[in-house]
C-alpha cells in the first residue's frame, strides 16, 4: 500500500494539482515554484486526520489560493483527494472561514477483484451516509472537526488509510536539537516516533538499540560505511533519565568518545535520515526537502542508494516507507536512471504559470530520450526544462 495519486485544489499556489506518485518521487524546480507548498499541504492533511487542527487556525487567511474568481471572490474551500494502491480513494474538502472545518468527505474502497472503486461513505456537513450494508456509523451526526474516516466507521480500509496518513512525516532536521540529550525511560517498551525536527534523536536511537538492536546496528554500520568515521555509534542512558549518543573514532581520538556537538553537520544529518528511514517503523511517507544539504557531493550515490533501499525493503510490522523529495542538487539527480528505474521512480519539474499557479510537469524517459543518450538525469532535465 502506498499513496499512488494526490490531487489538491486551492491550497496556496496549488490551485489544481494532480500528481501520480511512485515509491520514490523527486520534485525539482526553482525557488518559489510551489515545492514547499506541496509539503505544507501534506502536513495540513496529516494534522487534520490526526485531529491536530488548532495549529493551522492562526494561518487561516494564508491557506487558501490568494487569487479570485470572475466576481472578485476568494475561494472558501480547499480539497484533497488521495488514492492508495490496493485500498481506495479518500477525499475531504476543508472550509476556511474563521477556523478550519470539514465541508465534505468521502471514501471509495477498491473491490477484491480488479480496480473498480465502490462508494463506502459520503459525508456532507455534519451528516454521513454509508453504503456498506453491515456497517453502521457510530454517530449519526458529526462535529465540524470530526472525520468519518477516523471517528465513525470501523472498516479495515478506513483504518489503513487513517494509519497511512498519520504516518506521513515532513522531516526537517534541526541540527542543534538533534545533537542534544533527550528524555526516555531506561527500559523503553517501544521505539517512539522520530520527531520531525530530529529533536528526540538521542532517545530514538537509545530505544531502537533496546527494542530493535538489529535495526540500530544496521544504521550504525551504514553511517560508518558511508562516512568512513566514526568507527562506532555509542548510545548511553544517564542518571537524569536522558539518552545521549556519541561517536568513537579510534584513530583520531585514541579511543575517546566524540560528542555530537563536535561532529560535522553532514554526519548528524545523515544519521537522522538513516534513523528516520531505516529505524522508524511508523513512517509511511517521508517528505524530505533538500536532503543533500550539507552533505559532500561524494555522498550523493550513498543517499540515492539509501532511498532505493528504503522503498524496496519489507518491514515486518510497519510500513514500507514511500519517499518524496525536493532538490536543486544536480549531483543527486545524476545518481538516478529514469529509463531504468521508471517502475518505482517519478520525477516532476515544478514551476508557476502566468497566474501564479504551481504546475508539475512529469519528466519521463521518453520525453528526455535525446538528452539521456548523452547526459545523466540531472543534466538532461536541466537541458530540457530549464
Amino acid at each position: 500500500m502506498y499513496l499512488s495519486r494526490l490531487q489538491i485544489q486551492r491550497f496556496r499556489t496549488l490551485y489544481d494539482v494532480d500528481l501520480t506518485l511512485k515509491p520514490l518521487t523527486i520534485i525539482i524546480g526553482p525557488h518559489a515554484s510551489g515545492k514547499s507548498n506541496l509539503f505544507k499541504a501534506l502536513r495540513l492533511l496529516h494534522d487534520v486526520v490526526a485531529g491536530e487542527w488548532q495549529a493551522h487556525d492562526s494561518q487561516i487567511e494564508h491557506l487558501l489560493w490568494y487569487g479570485t474568481d470572475e466576481h472578485g471572490n476568494r475561494p472558501q474551500t480547499m480539497t484533497f483527494a488521495c488514492e492508495f494502491s490496493t485500498v481506495g480513494r479518500y477525499q475531504v474538502a476543508l472550509r476556511c472561514k474563521d477556523h478550519l472545518s470539514v465541508e465534505s468527505e468521502s471514501l471509495d474502497i477498491a473491490q477484491p477483484q480488479g480496480r473498480t472503486l465502490s462508494k463506502c461513505f459520503q459525508r456532507l456537513g455534519n451528516r454521513i451516509e454509508t453504503s456498506v450494508p453491515t456497517q453502521e456509523p457510530r454517530h449519526a451526526a458529526l462535529s465540524p472537526r470530526a472525520l468519518a474516516l477516523r471517528d465513525v466507521l470501523e472498516l479495515p480500509q478506513a483504518r489503513a488509510i487513517y494509519h497511512h496518513i498519520t504516518g506521513w512525516r515532513c522531516f526537517d532536521v534541526a541540527l542543534t536539537s538533534a545533537r542534544q540529550a533527550s528524555s526516555i525511560p531506561q527500559h523503553p517498551e517501544e521505539v517512539p516516533p522520530l520527531a520531525e525536527d530530529g529533536s528526540n534523536l538521542s532517545a530514538f536511537l537509545y530505544a531502537l538499540r533496546q527494542v530493535h538492536p538489529d535495526d540500530f546496528n544496521m544504521i550504525a554500520e551504514l553511517l560508518s560505511d558511508c562516512i568512513g568515521v566514526p568507527e562506532k555509534l555509542v548510545v548511553e542512558h544517564d542518571a537524569a533519565h536522558s539518552a545521549h549518543y556519541s561517536f568513537l573514532e579510534a584513530t583520531f581520538a585514541k579511543g575517546r568518545l566524540i560528542p555530537p556537538q563536535s561532529a560535522a553537520d553532514g554526519t548528524i544529518r545523515l544519521l537522522a535520515y538513516l534513523a528516520l528511514l531505516l529505524g522508524d517503523r511508523s513512517v509511511s511517507l517521508a517528505c524530505l526537502e533538500e536532503p543533500a544539504h550539507s552533505l559532500h557531493p561524494r555522498m550523493m550515490l550513498r543517499l540515492a542508494d539509501l532511498f532505493r533501499q528504503v522503498t524496496a525493503q519489507t518491514v515486518p510490522d510497519g510500513f514500507t516507507p514511500q519517499v518524496l523529495i525536493t532538490t536543486h542538487n544536480p549531483e543527486l539527480m545524476d545518481c538516478f536512471d529514469l529509463s531504468e528505474e521508471s517502475d518505482h521512480l517519478q520525477v516532476y519539474l515544478a514551476g508557476r504559470d502566468e497566474h501564479g499557479k504551481t504546475q508539475f510537469i512529469s519528466a519521463t524517459s521518453e520525453m528526455l530520450t535525446p538528452w539521456l543518450e548523452r547526459y545523466r538525469l540531472g543534466e538532461a532535465v536541466r537541458r530540457h526544462f530549464m
